[in-house]
């Protein structure tokens, strides 16, 4: 017999978007919080740079979402973005609420925050926590929620499918210890974070393997651009580095990118150079590497006054020193590194998603704020903002809005398939992560993405509950809809972006 639990409330996830809908929900309501690993292994612990909002008096609201438009390369929902970032400074509020101590300027004595600047910025606009700002929000979070009596965090539960009827979600199935239980929900909500471990490198932590993405695609959910794979263009290429990131603000505060012959190569392929949105700067250094042979370029910060370098970015120095780099006096070897998703399961500002009571908030989620390339600093912005307006929108019982996409603004399925035959190699996770690092890349073609994707229904054949290849062949079909090279995404089949920018939605 099936045991079955009832709540309120299922947040499948832990991150700060999970945490941020479980702490905004009033303690009459009834929380589970499931986690995968320990609380503290999710992508938003690990982030360094921040959280974009329009504090400063020379800055506004406008430039701030131009910014985003610019990056997300014509492919940002527009209405969404202008509503995610008008609330940023409520989110940076909220947060300090919950006893977040951002930096403030040092010498000011009504103790403004300080702001840093990162690519694709005009204006400083960055909050943080010196270089380390997921973590700090992250361990205030978890002491308010220590102290909440309505939230049970859940450990070791293996989530297997959503429980639905028709259109409506009405909570999970999972496993632990080899028994089926449901955990009956008014509302569910997935906030499980992204794809990286489909990748050989990335700065993802072992939970981001897009177990929400399936699970909702599995249940009717449509899901939108997943083939714009943000690449960080500066994650640490030192043996032993783990996927650590050297962030972007090291660039904002005049860090620049060198080749191996000491040659500063960003202006040669932007106006913007180092402060270049993400695509561009990681495909430059993606070049340069090809030049050398796949030797990692380098970040140069010794030009810079050491005191402010230790000050500013304490985490990266003390991790870069444990590996036997002084930065202040050597240049950082850096490689671009599997990083973030900027689509997802396709939903409106208010995590809504083509089921009813099932909301996506965070990476597993597509609002569009993030468009073909995601503007640095917005991400940590986006799960606040959203899991508040998820929280309210549980609370008020506002009437479901469906995330609508034009479907003039829909890519249509033109691309014709090979019969090729298969490789006769072994399905594990590994092989997924060598061949996605392979064909899924940085730089793309269209015959290896078609050879990739028959591989991988090869695979699919054999173990169709394996989640790893779901979410793979949803990647690569959006990949293959897309004849064009945009943001995230460069095809050298395609090299030039379409008169239009289209989504992609499967």
């Amino acid at each position: 017999m099936v045991q079955s639990f009832e709540y309120d409330v299922v947040i499948v996830g832990a991150g700060l978007a999970g945490l941020t809908v479980a702490l905004s929900l009033p303690q009459n309501m009834r929380v589970a919080l499931f986690l995968k690993e320990d609380i503290h292994v999710c992508s938003s612990y690990m982030a360094q740079g921040g959280i974009a909002a329009v504090l400063a008096e020379t800055d506004t609201i406008e430039n701030h979402v131009k910014n985003t438009l610019t990056a997300g390369a014509g492919l940002c929902h527009v209405e969404n973005t202008q509503q995610i970032l008008a609330q940023a400074p409520e989110a940076i509020t909220w947060l300090q609420q919950q006893g977040v101590i951002f930096d403030t300027e040092p010498s000011h004595r009504t103790k403004q925050l300080h702001l840093t600047q990162e690519g694709g910025h005009d204006h400083r606009r960055i909050v943080h926590v010196a270089d380390h700002t997921g973590k700090s929000i992250i361990q205030a979070l978890i002491e308010r929620l220590n102290a909440q009596q309505h939230i049970d965090c859940l450990f070791g539960y293996d989530v297997e499918s959503l429980l639905t009827h028709g259109k409506h979600c009405h909570g999970l199935r999972c496993k632990r210890e080899g028994e089926q239980r449901n955990f009956i929900a008014k509302y569910t909500v997935l906030a499980t974070g992204g794809v990286g471990q489909l990748f050989e490198r990335t700065t993802n932590p072992v939970t981001a393997t897009g177990d929400g993405l399936a699970l909702a695609w599995n249940a009717g959910c449509r899901v939108a651009n997943l083939e714009f794979i943000q690449f960080h263009p500066t994650g640490l290429a030192l043996e032993k580095a783990g996927g650590f990131l050297i962030s972007e603000a090291l660039r904002g505060e005049g860090g620049v990118l060198r080749n191996i012959d000491g040659h500063r190569f960003m202006p040669d392929y932007d106006d913007r150079a180092e402060l270049a949105p993400r695509d561009i700067v990681a495909r430059s250094i993606f070049k340069e590497m090809s030049r050398q042979n796949h030797q990692p370029v380098f970040l140069d910060m010794t030009h810079l006054d050491a005191k402010f370098v230790q000050t500013h970015f304490p985490a990266i120095y003390a991790k870069c020193n444990s590996l036997g780099l002084d930065i202040c006096r050597e240049m950082i070897p850096v490689a671009p590194t599997v990083h973030y998703s900027c689509g997802g399961v396709l939903t409106d500002a208010f995590g809504h998603t083509d089921i009813e009571h099932l909301y996506a908030v965070g990476e597993v989620a597509c609002t569009g704020l993030h468009g073909a390339n995601r503007l640095a600093s917005n991400s940590l912005l986006e799960c606040v903002v959203v899991g508040r307006n998820i929280a309210q929108d549980m609370v008020e019982k506002i009437q479901w809005q469906y995330p609508k996409i034009a479907q003039s603004k829909i890519l249509n399925r033109s691309y014709t398939e090979e019969k090729t035959t298969p490789e006769n190699i072994v399905f594990s996770k590994q092989t997924l992560q060598a061949w996605m690092s392979q064909y899924f890349g940085i730089v793309r073609d269209h015959a290896g993405l078609l050879k990739l994707r028959i591989q991988l229904n090869t695979w699919k054949a054999q173990y169709p509950n394996e989640k790893l290849i779901t979410v793979a062949l949803l990647m690569v079909d959006g990949a293959l809809e897309r004849l064009e090279s945009r943001g995230a995404h460069f095809n050298e089949t395609y090299p030039v972006s379409l008169n239009e920018a289209m989504y992609s939605v499967i």
